[in-house]
């Protein structure tokens, strides 16, 4: 019998060589030990699934210390102290009061590569009422308007780094109106969205990326099988991503991998047997950032389908299927590069090649 969405914590198996702060049951941020799947949940404590990040580093230091003298300030601006819980439940969170316009608050940061894309994100919530505040400082003066009200919120933009001074800055410079707001643990990263919450002291600090796999046991078929997954994409990407990969010794030797170009906007397989590519073929796409998608991944000798949004694409016939996988990796290139950066919300097997009728039905949304 196969694994019809057996729960994930009954069978994969994570590695992780740090901690990971993120949402536990009660909706606040939480640390996971290291090699502890991280089990992600949304504000109310419903579970998102399996959160599957490659490593990253925050740029910033003190990240979470605002009245550090690295975090200055110009004239008109105060930071206090607050009695309002943070997003971790802590009372570390930080009131930031803005006179209006351009003065705020803002680190100066080094060491970035010009032209790449970083993001920046800060949890924020206003005081009172609702506050419009003005990010930017990763390309040189640049800004960008910010909405929020008294419930905490991450908020967060991406730009390229520019080749002079980068001061990631929160004001009032667009509205120009004064406002009073809360603020916690402050982010910048390379990359086009945030990952998960990383604090630092007086250096960068660093998270290690999550090799999630799942051993093939006595339920998994060599030589057929169906695999089905419920996806909550990254808020944003670049490059290409994956989302599994079934292998022998090695990904140059026999392989099955299912991944994303996000840059073709195509989804794309690619089949080895004997070390020798068979199968490197783009499908189609259109997977929006943030949402979420159910991806269905068939294969048997001579053909390998996937099924989106209710439409199934095939693969050429006329070849037979390796069967001697004895690794599954999941939203990761072996475990260690082109992460998923999202959510596995829950994962279906079935030990044979579903019909493109099946296949249709389990992946329309």
């Amino acid at each position: 019998m196969g694994l019809r969405y057996q729960p994930l914590g009954t069978c994969v198996k994570l590695s992780r060589a740090s901690t990971k702060l993120i949402r536990g049951e009660n909706g606040l941020l939480q640390s996971h030990a290291i090699d502890q799947p991280g089990f992600d949940h949304d504000a109310l404590g419903r579970r998102r699934g399996i959160l599957i990040e490659g490593p990253a580093t925050n740029q910033l230091r003190y990240s979470n210390d605002f009245t550090n003298a690295l975090w200055e300030k110009n004239a008109g601006v105060t930071i206090t102290s607050s009695l309002i819980a943070a997003p971790d439940g802590s009372m570390g969170a930080t009131q930031l009061d803005l006179p209006g316009g351009a003065d705020g608050l803002y680190q100066n940061v080094g060491d970035l590569d010009v032209g790449e894309t970083y993001s920046f994100a800060i949890w924020m919530r206003s005081v009172s009422g609702v506050a419009d505040i003005t990010l930017g400082g990763i390309n040189g003066p640049s800004s960008h308007a910010v909405l929020v009200d008294e419930n905490w919120k991450r908020v967060w933009i991406s730009e390229a780094a520019s080749g002079s001074t980068r001061y990631p800055k929160i004001s009032t410079a667009i509205s120009g109106l004064p406002a009073s707001i809360l603020i916690w643990n402050a982010q910048l990263e390379l990359g086009v969205a945030p990952t998960s919450d990383i604090i630092s002291g007086g250096i960068p600090a660093t998270r290690a990326g999550d090799e999630v796999t799942l051993d093939p046991g006595d339920w998994f078929a060599q030589g057929a099988g169906t695999f089905v997954f419920d996806l909550e994409t990254a808020s944003g990407w670049q490059g290409i991503w994956r989302i599994l990969q079934l292998y022998s010794t090695s990904l140059n030797a026999d392989h099955l991998d299912l991944g994303y170009d996000s840059a073709a906007d195509q989804l794309r397989i690619s089949l080895r047997r004997d070390g020798v590519p068979i199968i490197t073929q783009s499908l189609y796409g259109s997977l929006t950032p943030g949402a979420r998608h159910r991806i269905a991944l068939g294969w048997d000798d001579d053909v390998v389908a996937v099924g989106l949004n209710g439409v199934v694409l095939k693969s050429p016939d006329g070849f037979a299927i390796p069967r001697n996988f004895s690794k599954i990796v999941l939203g990761a290139y072996d475990g260690v590069d082109k992460h998923l950066n999202g959510h596995l919300r829950n994962l279906a097997y079935w030990p044979e090649r579903l019909s493109d009728a099946r296949l249709s039905a389990l992946c329309t949304e």
